[in-house]
């Protein structure tokens, strides 16, 4: 008994050693921060980024310690003073999504020095990417972290690219058996083919097939490589053998309508309308998600444009503005297509009001309403129809009294009342 109570007492006293050290490296961290020099010169830079590096360290050694939010944001401002900007701000996101109880405020100091390093156009990335928020519910440190890398997987260029493929590739080795991997791997090549690191996308796709055979994603993986051969890489047969290669080995799968979708762009590009028209027809049958069943519509209404069949077009736009859940800016514009098409195509009077009328009903009191009114006002005019042109325009004034077009309106009917 007294020599397992001695190994008890060693152990607490080898733990409260280890903290102790642990301490003490972070204010050594704290201390060469607070004392660094103003002016940055290439030895400053590279002293900033060893000092980084060396923090990485000790988050890696300490990830269970209370001081890690506090050593992470130590680490954005010397990455800062390194000039490696993008790195900066990948970490501070990654701290707000592993640490979302973090106030924001104190965090301002490292974001602010992050982003004056910045290109303009990628200040204003970081900033919406930053000022979005966490909208994470997950609540385990592996899941927080794994949010972080989907957040990542949407940022691009050069000053982003490089930190968001260490901490894709950090996160894996860390966690190998981590069971989100699958759709990690999955983010991590949309990450290098938004950075236009085509060939690296494709690999990863097929490394997200290959290593996890009982991966829910397998059919996504392949119509990905499919989406890169058609869209950026040109290669017309490589893009179709990948998506028939979906449609033969997962039938099931919700991967299938996308698949349709694609093949009838590609029919479409080549102008093989006809079969253009029935992969579209597939995509539509078969399309859960509103946003692309709708692109689908539209898609198919381009081919009859583009093979004059201008009722069919004006049809299928309609068509597309009564899906349900779709946007009401989605609808809109799919029923202003149309009423160009009425107009300009079918030479249509009365189509063209219809469609105007049915997208002011769509979006009542929206500001895009208020051309779309002034414009139907415009044609009950010229169809001689001067009440319903008088009531538009009243309309019009008394919901946007302070619009360009509400002056316009005012102008004709005082005209109409004479």
């Amino acid at each position: 008994m007294k020599k397992l109570g001695l190994i008890i007492l060693l152990g607490v006293f080898s733990v409260n050693v280890w903290a102790a050290d642990a301490q003490e490296a972070l204010n050594f961290y704290k201390k060469e921060l607070s004392s660094f020099p103003v002016k940055s010169t290439r030895e400053t830079r590279a002293y900033a980024l060893s000092l980084a590096e060396g923090l990485n360290t000790w988050v890696l050694q300490h990830e269970k310690d209370g001081s890690v939010p506090t050593a992470r944001l130590l680490q954005a401002r010397l990455l800062a003073k390194a000039q490696e900007h993008g790195a900066a701000f990948v970490t501070l996101l990654q701290l707000r999504y592993m640490f979302p109880q973090v106030e924001v405020a104190s965090l301002q100091s490292g974001l602010d020095e992050s982003l004056n390093g910045l290109d303009k156009n990628s200040r204003q990335t970081a900033k919406d990417f930053f000022d979005k928020g966490v909208n994470s519910i997950a609540t385990m440190p592996q899941m927080q972290e794994a949010d972080s890398l989907y957040v990542f997987s949407k940022l691009s260029g050069k000053n982003f690219y490089p930190a968001a493929v260490q901490a894709f590739e950090r996160f894996f080795v860390r966690y190998p058996d981590f069971p989100g991997n699958n759709e990690a791997e999955l983010w991590y090549g949309d990450l290098h083919r938004l950075n236009g690191n085509y060939w690296a996308a494709i690999a990863q796709y097929k490394k997200a097939d290959a290593l996890y055979p009982n991966s829910p994603y397998k059919a996504a993986s392949l119509r990905l490589i499919g989406d890169i051969y058609a869209d950026n890489l040109k290669d017309t047969d490589a893009a179709l053998n990948a998506y028939t290669t979906v449609l033969r080995l997962y039938p099931k799968s919700s991967e299938r309508g996308i698949v349709y979708k694609h093949m009838a762009i590609l029919d479409e590009n080549n102008k093989q309308y006809d079969s253009a028209l029935i992969n579209y027809d597939k995509a539509i049958e078969l399309l859960g998600d509103v946003t692309a069943v709708n692109e689908a519509y539209r898609g198919k209404a381009d081919i009859y444009l583009k093979t004059k069949q201008y009722e069919q077009a004006y049809n299928v736009l309609h068509q597309a503005a009564v899906l349900s859940n779709l946007s009401k800016k989605q609808a809109v514009q799919s029923l202003q297509e149309a009423a160009k098409i009425a107009r300009k195509r079918l030479k249509d009077e009365g189509k063209y009001t219809q469609s105007l009328e049915k997208a002011i009903l769509l979006a009542p009191g929206q500001p895009e309403t208020a051309p779309l009114m002034y414009e139907l006002g415009n044609a009950y005019e010229k169809q001689g129809k001067t009440a319903q042109a008088q009531e538009i325009y009243k309309k019009l004034i008394l919901q946007f009294p302070t619009s360009k077009q509400a002056s316009g309106a005012q102008s004709r009917l005082d005209r109409l009342n004479k």
